[in-house]
């Protein structure tokens, strides 16, 4: 197919909601093999490694049928390339988290730290490393970042292409668990932000290494089993800091830190800073 030649809206739609099946069950299969090695008597460690090296593969494997049957394009077209991840990029993965840490941990609150044994803790850590974190981060990208937004840019325009993943992507957040209204709209604005973010790094370096770099980095600081900055600590966090104030802006509500304003904040100064490159070196989303 003419890479400049629109495909039929059907095929976006489909293409897409394919994409997001995928990322459900390849996830499914590899937690599944995980949890079959831990049966068997190896260390809930070593089910979380194999999880994470077989989630993403299974993925791609699942998403180069969908790019290839469905939206007539290769995993390349759809920004999946082989990794190279941006210096700037690499830096700001690290920048990001530790400017809503600091801010967070600025504000009034105590440590509450549970007791675990080696054992637990090799757990929290391989979750957060290796699944939540690299695994997840890929994953993730590679669907919303771009099959989906190559599938809905082949059909539509690249704004289109931006906001709609980046909504789909704070949306499905949502099914973590029960949210309020109010929370649920805290979620939607810093999940849609972060994802508008994470579609800029994407357009600014060409593939989607970078923001999945940036996305496994934030998940394993922000979103793990190793630092939880909540309102009730979580026994399954090696660290935890309780804040004192019930704030949902500084808390981000039931949903933790992740959608509060100081995180709400930090991705608004890295999106300008994409869109600044973008337009420093005239790149559009292609």
């Amino acid at each position: 197919m003419n890479k400049t030649e629109k495909i039929p809206a059907w095929r976006a739609v489909v293409g897409a909601l394919s994409a997001i099946a995928a990322l459900v069950v390849t996830q499914l299969l590899a937690m599944l093999a995980g949890s079959g090695i831990i049966v068997l008597g190896l260390p809930k460690a070593a089910g979380n490694v194999l999880a994470a090296i077989l989630y993403p593969l299974l993925a791609l494997v699942v998403l180069k049928i969908i790019c290839g049957k469905i939206l007539g394009a290769t995993l390349s077209d759809c920004r999946i390339t082989s990794c190279k991840i941006k210096p700037i990029w690499a830096v700001s993965a690290f920048i990001m988290p530790a400017i809503v840490i600091f801010g967070l941990l600025m504000t009034a609150g105590h440590w509450d730290n549970p007791e675990m044994d080696g054992a637990q803790i090799a757990d929290s850590i391989t979750t957060s490393v290796f699944v939540a974190g690299l695994a997840v981060g890929a994953v993730e990208e590679a669907v919303f970042r771009g099959v989906i937004m190559k599938a809905l840019e082949m059909r539509w325009n690249k704004v289109v292409a931006v906001i709609v993943p980046s909504a789909l992507f704070g949306a499905a957040h949502a099914l973590n668990g029960k949210l309020s209204l109010v929370s649920f709209i805290q979620l939607l604005v810093a999940g849609s932000i972060v994802g508008i973010l994470f579609s800029l790094v994407t357009y600014e370096s060409g593939s989607i290494w970078s923001s999945a770099f940036m996305h496994a980095i934030w998940n394993m600081c922000m979103a793990s089993g190793i630092l939880n900055i909540y309102t009730e600590p979580m026994d399954s966090c090696i660290f935890n800091y309780v804040l004192e104030t019930k704030n949902v802006l500084i808390t981000g509500g039931e949903f933790g830190a992740e959608a509060s304003v100081v995180s709400i904040g930090a991705y608004l100064i890295f999106t300008v800073i994409a869109v600044i490159l973008l337009k420093k070196h005239g790149r559009e989303a292609a």
